[in-house]
């Protein structure tokens, strides 16, 4: 599915560049190679990956200098987990995510979700499917992270809120729940409010409450 201007070949080729850059395996400072280069990495024409690098610059990800080459930047935007197993709908969470000044990570697995949590401090929200693989996988992939992790605000995207009812009345229920399909303004609202919720979460017992 191609979003943001970009067809979706050069939107796999971004989101994996993306990745390597958010999990610090290309650690700030790195000049990446030529954009030929790289295109025959990842096998795509030189303009995908034109298109690519000047995406990655746009959000803030590298920088170009003239005649020396693109570098990999320090990152100070706010990073999103997002737990989607379907790859075409991870990868538009991840575009409406980066489309609103923040960072996406993404996890496939609940077990790799609970390992990048427990890895990055600087995660401020969660976006998790319900059914990950199935919805009792996620019901409990969601109560261990709003146990462990109750300042972390998270955001069910389900096309099956029912399978939420088991969570009703508990402290685990998800703060927000966005239905599937859903569209870029439902992710906006759910970002802004989030972050909201963890801000005022915070403030109420004082600093270093993750």
């Amino acid at each position: 599915m191609a979003a943001y201007g970009i067809g979706p070949r050069a939107n796999r080729v971004l989101e994996a560049l993306r990745q390597r850059i958010l999990r610090e395996d290309l650690p700030e400072g790195t000049k990446l190679p030529s954009h030929a280069d790289l295109a025959a990495s990842y096998g795509v024409a030189p303009l995908t990956m034109r298109q690519v690098l000047k995406r990655l610059e746009d959000e803030g990800l590298v920088r170009r200098e003239q005649g020396r080459g693109t570098f990999v930047r320090r990152q100070s935007r706010p990073q999103v987990l997002v737990l989607e197993d379907e790859p075409d709908v991870a990868m538009v969470l991840a575009e409406y995510v980066s489309a609103v000044g923040a960072a996406a990570v993404t996890a496939t697995t609940t077990a790799e979700a609970m390992e990048l949590l427990a890895a990055d401090p600087d995660i401020v929200m969660i976006l998790s499917d319900v059914h990950v693989p199935t919805a009792d996988d996620g019901l409990e992939f969601i109560r261990a992270a709003r146990r462990r992790w109750p300042s972390t605000p998270l955001v069910a995207v389900t096309a099956y809120a029912e399978d939420l009812a088991p969570l009703h009345g508990t402290p685990e229920w998800p703060v927000l729940v966005v239905p599937k399909p859903f569209v870029p303004q439902q992710i906006r609202d759910a970002l802004v409010l989030g972050v909201r919720y963890r801000e005022a979460y915070e403030a109420s017992l004082g600093p270093g409450t993750r």
